[in-house]
C-alpha cells in the first residue's frame, strides 16, 4: 500500500462480511464514496483513495476538516447495483504511539476518558483514548510523541504506561493473515476455530496456529509470532547529522566548577558492564584432591562444563539492559559536549569583557591635549617702530603677497573644557555600553543556570542499572 499524505485526514472503509473489494477498481470506490457522501466532484478532486487488498479495505484521505465529517458519515455504497455495507472511522494521525493502562477503566466511555486525561495532564499530546473490553478493564492511549511517558494521571490516580504492541491480524475464517474475520471477502464458513477443519462440536481435536503453524490455538500466549514486528530501535538507533546536532546544542558558557555535582553524578549514574567472579571459577580444595564416591574424570568434567558454560540472559533482560545504556550513553555524550561549549563560550566572553575594561582605562588616563604656543609676526612690530622714530622706512625688498587671515587659535582653558567635555561623553557612551553588555551576561547566566536545572533534572530521572545477578557457586 502506498504512503498517504502525512498531514491528510484519512477514513477507513470496512466492508461487511462477504464483500471482496478485489472485484472493483479505486476509481468505482472513489466515485461512489463522492457521491454517497454529498460533495461534488470539483471540491474532493484534491482527494485520495488507496485499497489495501491484504486487510481489504480502502482508506479515503482529505485534507479538508469539513470533508472528513461528510466521509466519516457514509454507511453503505453502492456498487454495480449493488449495496454494500461499509463501517468507516477516521484514523489515527501518523506518528501516533499506544500506550496501555491496566486496572484503570471503570465503565467510562471514551470520551469520557479522554477528556479526563487531557484535563489531568494538560502537557501531554493525547490524541484519543478508548477500553480494551470489560474482561481487561485497561485504556489503550495515543500519544503524538516519539517517546511513552512514564506515567499518566486519571480520575486522581497515578498509573504507569506500558508501551503496547499490536496483535497480527489473523481471520479464522479463511484461516489467512492479513484481516480480521469481520472483514473476510469469502463467506461465513462454518468451521472449527481451531483446526480449521468441519467436525462436531464435541470431537476431539489438534489445534494448529494459522500465525507459526504449531500445535496451539492461534493467537495464543504461547505463539511467538502473535506480535506485529516493528523497526528496532536498538539495533539500529538514529543518527543525527553533526551540524543539526550542533544546532540543539545552546550557546552559552561557564566554567568547570559549575559542573562538578553534574560530573559526579554522571559518573555514578553510569552503568558498568556486569562482570563474573573470578574468584567463583577456581575450585574448592575438596575438589582438587577428588571424593571416593565420583571418579577424577567425571569430577574433572564437570568443573571444566561450570566453568566454560556462558551465562545466559533472557531476550527480555538484553534488550532492557541495552535500551537504558544506549539512553544514557546518549543523554551524557549530549551533557558533555553541552559543558563544552558553555566553557567556550564563557571564555569568549571573558575576553571581550577585558578588551572593554582595556579601553575604558586608556581613555580616562589620556592627557589632555596640549595648545600650540602663540607666534608673534614681524610684520607688526615694524609699522609701530617706524611710527615712534617719525622717518619713513623706504622698503626696497619686493611687497610679499597677502595672506589669508588666520583666526585667533583658541585659549588653553577653552581647549581643555572642550577635551574633558569630548572625554565625559565618550565615558557616559562606553559606560551605557558596558552596562548593556553586563545586562547581556547576566540574562545568558540566568539561562545557564535554567538549562542546567533541566539538565540534572534529566539526570535524575535516568533509570539505575539494575543489579547484576551473583554467580552461582560450581
Amino acid at each position: 500500500m502506498p504512503r498517504l499524505p502525512v498531514d491528510d485526514f484519512k477514513i477507513v472503509f470496512r466492508p461487511s462480511v462477504g464483500v471482496d473489494l478485489a472485484q472493483y477498481n479505486d476509481g468505482e470506490l472513489r466515485a461512489t464514496a463522492v457521491a454517497n457522501s454529498g460533495l461534488r466532484f470539483v471540491a474532493a478532486d484534491e482527494d485520495l483513495v488507496c485499497t489495501n487488498l491484504a486487510k481489504n479495505i480502502f482508506t479515503v484521505s482529505t485534507s479538508c476538516t469539513d470533508r472528513v465529517a461528510n466521509y466519516a458519515k457514509i454507511l453503505e455504497l453502492t456498487q454495480r447495483g449493488k449495496k454494500l455495507g461499509f463501517h468507516a472511522y477516521i484514523a489515527l494521525p501518523d506518528g501516533a504511539r499506544a500506550g496501555i493502562i491496566y486496572r484503570a477503566w471503570n465503565g467510562e466511555s471514551p470520551q469520557d476518558s479522554l477528556q479526563e486525561l487531557r484535563r489531568a495532564n494538560p502537557l501531554l499530546p493525547i490524541v484519543q483514548a478508548r477500553d480494551m473490553g470489560c474482561t481487561s478493564r485497561s485504556v489503550l492511549i495515543h500519544f503524538m510523541a516519539e517517546e511513552l511517558p512514564p506515567s499518566v494521571k486519571m480520575f486522581g490516580i497515578l498509573y504507569a504506561i506500558f508501551n503496547f504492541r499490536t496483535n497480527v491480524e489473523v481471520c479464522l475464517n479463511c484461516r489467512q493473515v492479513g484481516h480480521q474475520r469481520d472483514v473476510c471477502p469469502l463467506p461465513n464458513c462454518l468451521t472449527c476455530s481451531g483446526c480449521g477443519q468441519k467436525h462436531p462440536q464435541d470431537y476431539p481435536c489438534t489445534p494448529q496456529c494459522v500465525i507459526c503453524g504449531d500445535a496451539h490455538k492461534t493467537g495464543d500466549r504461547a505463539c511467538k509470532q502473535r506480535f506485529q514486528r516493528a523497526f528496532s530501535r536498538l539495533s539500529r538507533p538514529r543518527q543525527r547529522p553533526q551540524q543539526e546536532h550542533q544546532q540543539e546544542q545552546p550557546e552559552f558558557q561557564l566554567e568547570k566548577e559549575f559542573f562538578s555535582s553534574i560530573d559526579n553524578r554522571n559518573r555514578s549514574s553510569r552503568f558498568k558492564s556486569p562482570g563474573r567472579n573470578r574468584s567463583s571459577r577456581s575450585r574448592s580444595p575438596g575438589r582438587n584432591h577428588g571424593s571416593k564416591g565420583k571418579s577424577p574424570g567425571r569430577s574433572a568434567s564437570q568443573s571444566r562444563d561450570f566453568s566454560t558454560e556462558p551465562e545466559k540472559v533472557s531476550w527480555a533482560k538484553q534488550a532492557s539492559c541495552s535500551c537504558c545504556m544506549l539512553s544514557d550513553a546518549k543523554e551524557n555524550s549530549k551533557i558533555q559536549e553541552t559543558i563544552e561549549r558553555l566553557m567556550r563560550e564563557n571564555q569568549e566572553l571573558k575576553q571581550q569583557l577585558a578588551l572593554v575594561l582595556e579601553r575604558l582605562g586608556t581613555l580616562t588616563t589620556a592627557p589632555p591635549a596640549s595648545s600650540p604656543p602663540l607666534s608673534i609676526s614681524p610684520s607688526v612690530i615694524e609699522p609701530d617702530m617706524a611710527a615712534e622714530s617719525g622717518t619713513d622706512i623706504i622698503d626696497s625688498s619686493p611687497q610679499p603677497a597677502k595672506k589669508k587671515r588666520t583666526e585667533r587659535p583658541e585659549s588653553l582653558e577653552d581647549n581643555c573644557k572642550s577635551t574633558s567635555q569630548k572625554i565625559r561623553k565618550e565615558q557616559r557612551e562606553l559606560k551605557q555600553k558596558v552596562d548593556l553588555r553586563f545586562t547581556q551576561i547576566a540574562e545568558r547566566f540566568n539561562k545557564i543556570e535554567s538549562i542546567l536545572d533541566v539538565l540534572v533534572v534529566r539526570l535524575e530521572s535516568l533509570p539505575q542499572s539494575p543489579p547484576s545477578p551473583a554467580p552461582s557457586q560450581p
